[in-house]
C-alpha cells in the first residue's frame, strides 16, 4: 500500500468516522488507484492483475442472473464489469442492457465511451444519496460504498430500485489482509430473505424482489424520504 496512501487512509478509517469523511476518503482512494494507469482497464475497474484474475473474481455474479433485462451496476467504474457480465450472461442465454453510476466523473466518462449510444444510461452520483427515477431488473451494489453503520438502510434503499421479479445483488470486495464479511448475514439483518449466495472467490448474496418495492415494508421509507439530504 506504500504506492497508494489514499487507499490506505480509507482502509484505516474508523467505524465511527463521520459519513462525509468516509465518502471523501473513498473518493480519493478510488481516484488514486483506478486512474493511475490509463492503459490498464482492469485497474480502472478496481483490479490490476489482468483478465484471468478478473474472470476468477467477477464471473461469480452471473450466478445471480436469472432473466434478461436492465442491469444497473452501482459503482460501475469504467464499465468493464458490465461489459464482461453482458458477455458471460449471453453465454447463458440472457440479454443484459447496461446502466451504471459512479461517484467519480472520469470513470463514468470511460463507461460512457465503452457503451456508445447508451451514454444517457450512466450517471455521476454517490450511491448513498442517489435518487432512482426508474427500476431495474438487476441492481448490483457493494457494502463498502458506505460506512458500516449505514449498511442496513443502504440495502433497503438499493432494493427500492429493483423491479418486481428482479434481483438486488450485493457484494463485498476485500484484500487478503482484510476481514471477510458474510454478505448474506448482512442481508438477513436488513430483514430480507436471501435467495442465493456465493462465498468464494468473493462474498455475494442476492434478494428476489417479489413485490412492488414501494409497498415493501422495508423499502417504503425510501420512497417517502428521497431525495435524501446530506447529513
Amino acid at each position: 500500500m506504500k504506492d497508494h496512501p489514499a487507499r490506505e487512509r480509507w482502509r484505516q478509517v474508523g467505524s465511527d468516522a463521520p459519513r462525509e469523511e468516509y465518502f471523501r476518503l473513498l473518493r480519493e482512494a478510488v481516484v488514486e488507484f483506478y486512474l493511475a494507469d490509463p492503459t490498464n482497464p482492469y485497474q480502472q475497474s478496481g483490479r490490476s492483475s489482468g483478465a484471468q484474475r478478473w474472470e476468477e473474481t467477477r464471473r461469480v455474479f452471473v450466478r445471480a442472473i436469472h432473466r434478461s433485462g436492465d442491469f444497473l451496476d452501482v459503482g460501475c467504474a469504467n464499465g468493464l464489469l458490465l461489459d464482461t457480465l453482458i458477455a458471460w450472461a449471453a453465454e447463458e442465454g440472457f440479454l443484459l442492457r447496461p446502466h451504471g453510476l459512479d461517484l467519480v466523473p472520469e470513470l463514468v466518462e470511460l463507461a460512457r465511451q465503452r457503451f456508445p449510444g447508451r451514454e444517457d444510461c450512466f450517471a455521476v452520483a454517490n450511491a448513498f444519496y442517489w435518487t432512482h427515477k426508474r427500476q431495474y431488473d438487476f441492481v448490483r451494489t457493494n457494502l463498502e460504498y458506505v460506512p458500516e453503520s449505514d449498511w442496513i438502510p443502504f440495502l433497503r434503499c438499493q432494493y427500492a430500485a429493483v423491479a418486481p421479479g428482479g434481483r438486488l445483488i450485493v457484494g463485498h470486495y476485500r484484500n487478503p489482509d482484510e476481514r471477510w464479511v458474510d454478505v448474506a448475514a448482512v442481508v438477513e439483518r436488513a430483514g430480507f430473505a436471501v435467495s442465493g449466495r456465493a462465498d468464494a472467490p468473493i462474498s455475494i448474496a442476492w434478494i428476489d424482489a417479489q413485490e412492488i418495492a414501494a409497498y415493501h415494508p422495508l423499502a417504503a421509507d425510501c420512497f417517502r424520504t428521497w431525495p435524501r439530504q446530506k447529513t
